[in-house]
Parts: structure tokens; sequence; C-alpha cells
């Protein structure tokens, strides 16, 4: 009896083993417009974590900046577990339009306190699974000009502290683990000389790289896996990986970007392979819009240099670039996160795919290159 009963104890440490190697996948849906958020659309069974974007940054708090839609909208997605008991709802805090305020924020321990107070509240007064920070970006400004200091590099070490004593504390009285994500420029080159990475890693369960939309003041990119020629290597997401592997992160923290959105450029010339461009443009369409036009549609021809880089459409005559993520990029993607024993993969974000065609493709590529993820 008893080597029976240790032998089912090292079958259930073996199924843990197991599971506990499976890729995440973490998508966010965006109620950051005061739009609602219709749940009944989300595949749920196809996810681990889903990240409501966002909670604004106001007096050192994170707050609803629109209360009555982000208190349905979080309703909502909370109440998807009760037919997905696994999967995991978190509140994302920041993003590129509001992260302004968090240099300020963390520069005291007074305010880094009441920021993580406030958000254990948020934990409790929607019974989430966790926080998510998109601080973008501490040391340097992100596209939208937003606050930044010297000393964010420290300061950002010091709020991530004090938000896992914070739900820690929390964990004691409810027996749950509070998790903490945190999203990262993917381009390393920019991001990690500011930061702490060594040390932010002990507070968190994933470090969410923003491996997506690499391109320069100059430059169109794209959603670049491996760095194309005459580009830098960290400009891509296996130079992200890299570096931050190097800078102390742990692989299995690791969670590789995947951006669902095109990007679209003005180029300079009517040559396909110069990147060189005059202006960004709007893109209004999205991905299915895209998928209209990979046939020739208006004068668009489509581009791929290799299969882990991004495919684009280029029309010679009015010189529009535009960049995506297909399913061929996607599953090399996913089959690159199972050997190299990464976390998972994140996407902006859940509705930018139409019919779920991506969402689908990460989860039959991660079906068939289960055996990947093992030694």
């Amino acid at each position: 009896m008893r080597i029976f009963g240790l032998f089912i104890a090292l079958i259930c440490l073996l199924f843990q083993k197991d599971y506990a190697q499976k890729p995440v996948v973490i998508t966010y849906a965006g109620g950051y417009r005061g739009n609602l958020i219709d749940a009944r659309k989300i595949e749920a069974g196809k996810l681990t974590h889903l990240l409501y974007a966002f909670a604004d940054l106001k007096n050192n708090k994170a707050y609803l900046h629109y209360p009555e839609t982000d208190r349905i909208n979080l309703n909502r997605l909370v109440r998807l577990r009760q037919g997905y008991p696994d999967l995991k709802v978190l509140l994302s805090v920041g993003g590129i339009g509001w992260s302004r305020n968090f240099s300020t924020m963390a520069l005291t321990t007074n305010g880094r306190q009441s920021f993580a107070q406030s958000c254990v509240q948020l934990v409790k007064d929607f019974d989430l699974d966790g926080i998510d920070i998109d601080w973008e970006f501490p040391g340097y400004p992100g596209e939208g000009g937003n606050i930044y200091r010297s000393g964010d590099q420290q300061n950002y070490t010091r709020l991530f502290k004090e938000l896992r004593d914070q739900f820690d504390l929390l964990q004691q009285n409810t027996g749950k683990h509070i998790l903490i994500t945190v999203a990262v420029d993917g381009w390393a080159s920019h991001f990690l000389p500011h930061t702490e990475m060594n040390r932010v890693q002990a507070y968190v369960d994933y470090v969410c790289l923003m491996t997506y939309n690499f391109n320069t003041r100059e430059q169109a990119g794209g959603h670049f896996l491996y760095a194309p020629k005459n580009w830098e290597a960290q400009g891509s997401a296996d130079g992200a990986v890299k570096a931050f592997i190097q800078a102390g992160v742990p692989v299995n923290k690791l969670v590789l970007g995947a951006g669902f959105f095109p990007a679209a450029f003005q180029m300079l010339t009517s040559n396909a392979g110069d990147r060189r461009y005059h202006r960004k443009l709007a893109f209004h369409g999205g991905l299915a819009k895209v998928y209209r036009m990979e046939g020739g549609h208006i004068g668009f021809k489509k581009y791929q240099e290799a299969k882990d880089n991004s495919p684009y459409l280029f029309n010679m005559q009015t010189k529009i670039r535009i960049s995506y993520e297909d399913t061929l990029l996607l599953k090399v993607k996913c089959a690159y996160i199972q050997s190299k024993k990464l976390g998972g993969i994140m996407y902006w974000d859940y509705f930018s795919d139409p019919g779920r065609l991506l969402l689908h493709t990460i989860t039959k590529s991660f079906a068939e290159n289960k055996d990947l993820s093992h030694p």
C-alpha cells in the first residue's frame, strides 16, 4: 500500500511539472476608450491570463478612468472564470497614454505605498488575480512624452518590491497568491540600461516583452523575431530574450510579445526594400483590412524577407508600406517559445484578431509542438 502511495505521489509530481511547463497565453482586452466589452466573444478556454487595459494613475493611486464602464467590463471578465476557473484576470495600470505620473508616484516611499494600497483595494473590490504594470517608460520618455527621471531606475525596483510586500500581506489573509506581471519595452537596449531587472524579476511572476513594432525614427521595421540585415540585434524578439536573460531574468518568466495590429508608413521611395520613411500613418481597418489587401487589393503586393520576420504590404504608386503579424510568423514564434523554454506568449490585443485566426494559430502551434517544451 505504501509503495502504491509513493507511486501516485510520483505521478502527481510529474503531472505538476508538465503542467508548469505549458506556455501561458496572455492577452489584453481594452476598455480605455470608455467602451463596453462583449465578454461573450472571448474564447477564454484558449487563454491563461486576461488583462484589462487600463487603469489610470492620479494622485499616487491607480483608479478607474471610466468608472461606470470599467466596473461593468471588469465584472464581465471576472465572471468568465465561472466557466474557466484556471483563467487569471488582472488589471493593467498605465499604458502609453497613462504612464505620465508613474515617475512622480514612484519617487517617494509614501507615493509607492499609496499606489500599492490602491492596487490592493482594486484587487479586493473586483476579486482580481493580480495587477499588471505597464510603465512606458522608466528613465526615458514613451511616445506621449511622459515624465521620467534619472532616479527611475532604482524607484522602479522599489515600486515592485512595495507591490509584492502589500500583496503578500493580502495573501496572508486570503491564502491566494496575487500575481504581478510587467510589460516592458521589447527593444532591450532602450529599456535595460534604465532598470534593474535582476532585482525586479524577484517580485514579479511574468515579464511580458513588447517584442513587436520594431521601428526607428528613420526606418520602418516590423514584428521581427530575428534582426534583419543592417538592423540592431536587440531590436528583435530574439535579441530581447537574450538581453533580458543576460540581465538576470529567469527564462521561464519571460513572455514573448506578438503584435496583432498593422503599422503603416509613408515611404520615401517606390523601392519596396528601402526602409526609409517620411512619416508614420494612421491605419484604419486593422488586420481584417490587411487580409483583404494581401491578394493585391488596390495595388498592394505582399513581401516577406524571411519566415521569422513579419510580412509587409507595399504599394509602389502610393509608396505606402504596411507591416503586420501573420500565421506563418506566429507559428515560428510559438516554436521558438517552446524550444527556448520561455514562459509563453502575450499579444496586444484580443479584439484585434478577426475570426480569432491568430489565437487559433497559437493554440494549435503549442499543441502540435508540445514536445519542444520538455527536455
